[in-house]
């Protein structure tokens, strides 16, 4: 399990996509604290956690996460499992894992890869803003650990990977605003889009937050119970 996700986490590092989301973030990050330096208000009113102000720089890397985070991760995670299934590699793979490690571990292998590109982004304004807001931090990975389980379990159950890359589109796009509209809504038919997907719980920095690992989980499990019973 550890060369798969080994593996995972160095591929995803050579492509160009990662070094640009890096810069994208950082780059977008700086420019919106400029934005809320001038508007404290939006600050004091969106991005308040525990009672504290959050750091203006964190919250915009906060805010783009939120808006751009399905997309991201599936830009560069469309295809963990099916591409495997679909050049046969992972017949290979399970002649010498168990297909359980193969899942978790290219999981674990994205999830540090986001773990670092966050960290980057983060050092490089606390360098600039001079603080390190750690529950901000925390927060943002566990969006993104809701968001790569999410992204696997399509992967698992949706066989290729030219769909999966046209779903990741849609989806990244759609489901963002579907979130954000449902946690202001009082329709009914967004009731489960209200409490499935994670715009919600970040709202603020309670122990509600950890329904987003335990969904997150729930994904991740039923993919592995998928491949367990997938004719390779």
């Amino acid at each position: 399990m550890v060369h798969i996700l080994w593996r995972e986490f160095t591929d995803s590092f050579k492509s160009i996509r990662s070094i640009l989301i890096i810069l994208f973030l950082t780059f977008i990050s700086y420019q919106s604290a400029s934005f809320f330096e001038n508007n404290p208000g939006l600050v004091e009113e969106f991005f308040s956690t525990g009672g504290a102000e959050s750091s203006i720089y964190t919250a915009a890397i906060s805010l783009i996460v939120l808006m751009f985070g399905f997309l991201f991760v599936f830009a560069i995670s469309h295809d963990i499992i099916n591409k495997e299934i679909e050049m046969r590699t992972i017949r290979l793979l399970v002649t010498k894992i168990p297909r359980w490690q193969i899942v978790i571990g290219k999981f674990i292998g994205i999830l540090l890869f986001w773990v670092v590109t966050i960290l980057i982004s983060y050092v490089i304004l606390t360098v600039i803003s001079g603080t390190w807001h750690f529950l901000d931090y925390l927060q943002t990975i566990l969006f993104l650990f809701y968001a790569i389980s999410f992204v696997l379990f399509i992967s698992t159950i949706v066989l290729k990977s030219k769909l999966t890359m046209f779903l990741g589109i849609i989806l990244g796009i759609s489901l963002p605003i579907v979130g954000l509209v449902s946690v202001f809504s009082d329709k009914w038919y967004m009731i489960p889009f209200k409490y499935l997907l994670p715009y919600n719980y970040m709202e603020n920095a309670s122990f509600s937050m950890l329904i987003l690992l335990i969904i997150g989980i729930a994904y991740l499990l039923i993919s592995v119970v998928i491949m367990r019973r997938r004719d390779l």
